[in-house]
């Protein structure tokens, strides 16, 4: 007999690279096989019966069939790379009545993302039905706006993963990967009775090599809130990225109250305009536009603010190598026939053509329309062949008089704004210069060369007033600080160095790249570095001088306050705080001298041994390891050992081997103190056996069991000296011969008369 079938009531999705979102019924239904004599076992399909209670008789068996049966089918018209099914913990809360309506706790909820570059929510309800068709189609739930989706140019996204730290109904999240490698934190939430998308923050994923980059001057409405700098990079494509540089305070520790700043860069877009490779970026000191240049023998302005270009400057023959904006913020909104003539802003571009070309900017309010109209055509107002060889640099003075060019011809040409005249030429690199750029301050150069030197020139004279030698590789690139004191030079061998000018030397060197750092910029405040180089790097540094050198003073006067207490203890004999005080500064002198304190204050009474065991047993480990490896120290001279093995006995007397051992470098100190323990056990047993010789000597002497009362005075007056004695720091003089630690009374001696004749020992001879 057979049995009911039964549904399971289960449903499944997939998707893939068909472009269609398929849900599929899970069935299951009972077969019996009948056996059949030499053709095996058959299946037969048993049809339900009302009758049937599942008894039936026969041989044959049942089993089990599981059935999927694609149910509905939904185009999305893209190749769908990730999906997810989000559970009901891993969703927004519906706290509303319109948005219950949109979201209901019975709902299936999927995520997708693909080639298109957008995250889409999308959802499916039950129907009730006991059919197989017990979902309804998928409709779309939510979607990623144009502006933060990564987009289907870009290469679209490659992978969709839920986070698993975040799960609570308020803050679900998302992780999203997209083909350039970033990962982008997404939050699902409400917005009125509409759930939406929101970033929450991005890592930046794998680069290409970082040829040049700029920081973005802050502006009024050009930096996201919570971006603390905006960074333009050219990365070896025909596209410019912009990233945000946000930090974070999060608290370390809440014991002590420490504070740790986390930097993280986040994309905020991307400038598509040229045809060939990037390789020269600059903004603006306004921070509202920015000029790049590449291998297209293009220059190209862009609007930063709309991320749209606004200008473009044609007429090299040659890849442009570099590009410079002028650095008067004044003259940006200066338009008209004035900005023609030469008195607004304007562009300096450099080519492997050997040419210079200034190309005037039309001013803000043109640029500005043209942000949302489109891009204009530049013309160059001045044009010149500026060297011999391919131009790799070009620079603008601050006050933009003037301009600088430097060349592999090894030379740096110093350029009038006005009408692109010679005003001076800069020679003494023994190779091509890479980077040249103006003093914020004072009417000097500097210059980075393939000569592994950087060199610092007076305008005035084109004279070289500077030679910093130091890198082990060509120089590639070269800032000035915000104070104008200090260099940074970035080069081949992957080094960042600090130079200070007063002084010629370098005073700090920063290891941080694996190949060529061609990109470097500080930060308009001057609190910030970034560097970039050939290994795909980007890297952040904060000054730390004034944070440093407050924690030096703030220690230096702890320091002086610890140790004033210290001599105040020692000076009132308080020995155990002042031993906390020297061990919390770190001072084995000071240690060993109140340990020797201690041991002589107790000595009379031998309790020297005692006190020391009673300190070791409240030591914390810390503690424990520190005086171990003082004594450790103690141990290699003969004059402390007699403290340092005290202290030992005084340890491994109180506290159990098996501790001691567990603890981690105890064991090896303890190795380092045997040696030495030994030599001078040797050396003690040595003095030991040396002392019955000097035993031996008095007892021969009859010093030992003398029963003569006679004493120095008796004998002194007995004797006659050649000269008479004399008492000299508790010692006694005769003749030429020095008698140790005699007693004498000096007056005595000296009544004797120095006219009389007198002999040493008596005198055989009878007087005449």
């Amino acid at each position: 007999g057979g049995r009911r079938r039964k549904h399971g009531g289960g449903v499944f999705f997939s998707s893939g690279r068909d472009s269609v979102i398929n849900t599929w019924s899970i069935s299951e239904e009972e077969v019996e096989i009948v056996p059949d004599a030499g053709k095996g076992p058959k299946r037969k399909k048993k049809k339900a019966s009302k009758d049937d209670d599942g008894a039936g008789g026969g041989r044959a068996e049942v089993s089990v069939r599981v059935t999927y049966c694609r149910i509905r089918t939904l185009p999305v018209y893209e190749q769908v790379e990730s999906m997810i099914l989000l559970s009901r913990r891993f969703r927004p809360v519906s706290e509303t009545k319109d948005q219950q309506e949109v979201l209901d706790k019975k709902d299936i909820v999927l995520s997708t993302c693909g080639t298109k570059g957008v995250v889409r929510l999308w959802k499916a309800s039950h129907t009730g039905s006991d059919g197989p068709l017990v979902v309804s189609e998928l409709s779309l739930l939510a979607s990623q706006s144009e502006k933060e989706a990564f987009g289907e140019d870009n290469g679209g996204y490659t992978s969709l993963h839920l986070t698993s730290l975040s799960t609570t109904h308020w803050s679900p999240l998302l992780v999203v990967v997209d083909a350039e490698h970033n990962m982008t934190y997404l939050r699902m939430g409400w917005k009125g009775s509409t759930l939406v998308f929101s970033t929450d923050r991005s890592i930046v994923g794998h680069n290409g090599e970082i040829l040049d980059l700029s920081v973005v001057p802050k502006g009024d409405k050009l930096v996201e809130e919570g971006d603390k700098h905006t960074v333009a990079v050219a990365t070896n494509s025909s596209q410019v990225r912009l990233f945000g540089l946000s930090e974070s305070k999060e608290e370390e520790n809440e014991e002590n109250n420490d504070v740790q700043c986390h930097t993280a860069l986040s994309p905020r877009g991307m400038l598509d305009g040229h045809t060939a490779i990037v390789l020269s970026i600059d903004a603006s000191p306004c921070g509202r536009y920015l000029a790049t240049a590449g291998k297209d023998k293009t220059m190209r302005l862009w609007h930063i603010e709309s991320q749209k270009c606004i200008g473009v400057a044609t007429g090299h023959t040659e890849a442009v190598g570099s590009v410079a904006l002028s650095r008067k913020i004044g003259c940006y909104d200066v338009g008209g026939k004035a900005a023609e003539n030469g008195a607004g802003s304007f562009a300096v571009t450099s080519s492997k053509d050997r040419t210079l070309k200034v190309w005037p900017l039309p001013g803000s309010a043109v640029m500005n329309r043209y942000s949302e109209e489109g891009d204009i055509s530049l013309r160059a107002r001045l044009s010149a062949r500026a060297h011999d060889k391919e131009i790799n640099i070009v620079s603008v003075a601050p006050n933009d008089s003037l301009i600088a060019s430097g060349s592999q011809d090894k030379t740096v040409k110093l350029w009038r704004a006005t009408d692109l005249g010679l005003h001076g030429t800069l020679k003494g690199h023994k190779r091509g210069i890479w980077d040249c750029q103006f003093s914020p301050h004072d009417r000097v150069l500097a210059t980075a060369s393939g000569d592994r030197t950087l060199k610092l020139w007076s305008i005035a004279d084109c004279s070289c007033v500077r030679t910093f030698q130091g890198h082990m590789a060509g120089v590639l690139r070269v800032r000035f600080l915000v104070t104008g004191l200090q260099l940074v030079s970035s080069g081949s061998d992957g080094l960042i160095k600090l130079w200070t000018i007063r002084t010629n030397e370098c005073e700090s060197t920063i290891d941080a790249h694996n190949d060529k750092v061609w990109a470097l910029d500080l930060s308009p405040c001057g609190t910030a570095l970034f560097s970039g180089g050939a290994d795909s790097k980007i890297a952040v540094w904060r000054d730390t001088t004034k944070e440093k050198d407050d924690a030096m003073r703030e220690a230096e006067e702890k320091n002086i306050l610890m140790e004033q207490k210290l001599s105040n203890h020692l000076r009132h004999k308080q020995y155990e705080e002042a031993l906390d005080i020297a061990l919390e500064l770190d001072k084995p002198n000071q240690v060993l001298r109140v340990l020797t304190e201690i041991v002589e204050k107790d000595a009379k009474s031998n309790k020297g041994l005692e006190t020391l065991q009673r300190h070791a047993v409240n030591w914390p480990l810390n503690r424990l390891t520190q005086i171990l490896r003082y004594c450790r120290e103690w141990n290699t001279r003969a004059r402390n050992s007699h403290i340092a093995m005290l202290v030992v006995k005084a340890v491994v007397t109180k506290i159990p081997a098996a501790k001691l051992a567990s603890y981690e470098g105890i064991p090896e100190i303890f190795a380092c103190i045997a040696p030495y323990a030994e030599r001078h056990f040797d050396r003690l047993d040595g003095l030991v056996g040396s002392s019955y010789l000097l035993d031996f000597t008095l007892f021969s002497m009859g010093s030992l069991h003398c029963d003569s009362s006679e004493n120095y005075s008796d004998w002194v007056q007995r004797s006659k000296f050649v000269l008479p004695p004399k008492a000299v720091e508790g010692k006694v003089q005769i003749g030429g011969s020095l008698v140790v630690g005699a007693k004498t009374n000096v007056d005595d001696v000296s009544e004797s008369s120095e006219d009389e004749i007198v002999t040493i020992g008596e005198s055989d001879s009878d007087e005449e």
